[in-house]
């Protein structure tokens, strides 16, 4: 993550002034509290039922292991391509290449499914107040607000997912609160049974509770940008890990037990939570849900792009994507040009999503299920190089116990979420592995061009 450093003169270098609560809301935002509350637990209650707490919980662990092992880089120069340039410096430059890689298609995945959702509930939240807006104008209206956004000042970016955040957080706090008045039920630690059903339950719903984690890294891509990196991502990280999973273990357990309340079809529809918030007597309180969710899928979405640009800035100056897109803006000082590359291309593929009658749900369904592929392999590659090689401020000790610990839960992850996927989801297993395979092409190209600045 390196020592810090001013805002740079030459115009073709990203600024580097951002503070700890600028870093600290990319991390946040980039997971999305709202997201996980109204779209995953209601997705991982589906297939956990009252198991759900657990699987949050088991997820907590293994995501907190990843994070401490973040944390052991915390002197590595800051790059870019965040914690893919952790592998580099365990694993060499050519790994290091495809972990960015394999970032790429993560944060690509993860701002389309989250913008989906945003289309669709910024219609909902319109209709609501009597100003309809098609799903499709709210899509292209989140999409291109996200870009114009990030391209033009990380520092307004940050603030604006900090802000949405915030308020709709608070609104799904007033609606546990609510839930909480009505009744409720404590955890269901007969989920522990080993000999039960419910350990395929919470299998089935450990992959959605990793998903809802999925961004804390995310601020590891901005250290490039940070003043005192060594001490501002790793705070970010954790306290991002820390407080999303109070908020989901919290929310697992409040919000299932108001779910049970509501028709099995109602659990199933796009929206449970609104019509939870509809059913609790309380007026327009499934307007105010609405209203937070497409608040938190802007921040997340801008989060995810605002990451996505980084890596492939990398990957343009590594030479492995087109060099103008390796540029910064002179004036903004953002890799403006490969935001705009990444961005608009996704928004174009979602718009023929849309207009093909493809829904939110089954979108984000495809695409969390291919982020979550992409971020497992960079976890366990970032694993892998914490126990290769010797590391500034870390004894052989802690990295041994942290990196160990960190590669044995995201193995256990990996397993279980390819149980999940393989015979029902073999479509996403090819198409991931086909576009690693593209990326393993690239990185060849590359080193065979003796590119003048080597991959990161």
């Amino acid at each position: 993550m390196g020592a810090s450093k001013p805002k740079p003169a030459n115009p073709s270098e990203l600024q580097g002034n951002l503070g700890p609560v600028a870093i600290t809301a990319q991390a946040v935002a980039t997971i999305g509290l709202t997201l996980t509350a109204v779209i995953n637990i209601p997705q991982a209650f589906a297939v956990a039922g009252q198991a759900t707490w657990i699987a949050y919980a088991f997820a907590l662990i293994a995501i907190a292991l990843v994070s401490e092992t973040l944390v052991l880089f915390r002197h590595e120069p800051g790059q870019a391509n965040g914690i893919a340039g952790y592998v580099s410096a365990g694993l060499g430059p050519q790994a290091g290449a495809l972990a960015t890689w394999a970032l790429l298609l993560g944060y690509g995945s993860v701002m389309l499914a989250c913008l989906m959702f945003f289309g669709f509930y910024l219609d909902a939240f319109a209709h609501r107040i009597g100003l309809p807006v098609p799903a499709f104008t709210a899509f292209l209206v989140g999409g291109l607000g996200c870009l114009a956004l990030a391209r033009r000042d990380v520092r307004l970016s940050t603030s604006t997912m900090l802000l949405t955040e915030s308020i709709s957080v608070l609104i799904v706090l007033g609606l546990c609160g609510v839930v909480l008045q009505h009744g409720g039920a404590p955890a269901d630690l007969r989920a522990l049974n080993p000999a039960g059903d419910h350990l395929k339950q919470i299998q089935g719903g450990l992959m959605i509770a990793v998903l809802s984690f999925i961004g804390f890294e995310s601020a590891a891509n901005l250290g490039q940008e940070t003043k005192h990196p060594e001490r501002t991502v790793p705070r970010a990280m954790r306290v991002a890990v820390l407080l999303a999973g109070g908020l989901f273990l919290l929310w697992a357990v409040v919000l299932s037990e108001g779910l049970a309340w509501l028709p099995a079809s109602d659990r199933l529809g796009l929206d449970p939570i609104s019509l939870l918030a509809d059913r609790m007597g309380q007026p327009g309180a499934g307007t105010w849900i609405k209203g937070g969710a497409f608040l938190c899928l802007f921040g997340s979405t801008l989060g995810s792009l605002t990451a996505l640009g980084r890596v492939t800035f990398s990957l343009a100056q590594s030479g492995i994507l087109p060099k103008p897109l390796g540029a910064a803006h002179p004036r903004f000082h953002t890799p403006a040009a490969a935001l705009a590359a990444t961005a608009l291309p996704l928004i174009l593929v979602g718009c023929v999503l849309i207009l093909q009658g493809v829904t939110a749900s089954q979108a984000y369904d495809t695409l969390g299920g291919f982020s979550v592929l992409g971020f497992l392999l960079v976890y366990a590659l970032v694993a892998i190089s914490s126990l290769k090689r010797p590391l500034k401020g870390s004894s052989k000790r802690r990295r041994w116990l942290i990196g160990s610990g960190s590669l044995l839960a995201v193995t256990a992850v990996t397993v279980g979420n390819l149980s999940a996927i393989v015979g029902h989801q073999n479509g996403i297993l090819i198409s991931f592995g086909l576009l690693m395979l593209l990326g393993v092409v690239l990185v060849i190209a590359a080193k065979s061009g003796k590119d003048p600045n080597p991959a990161p």
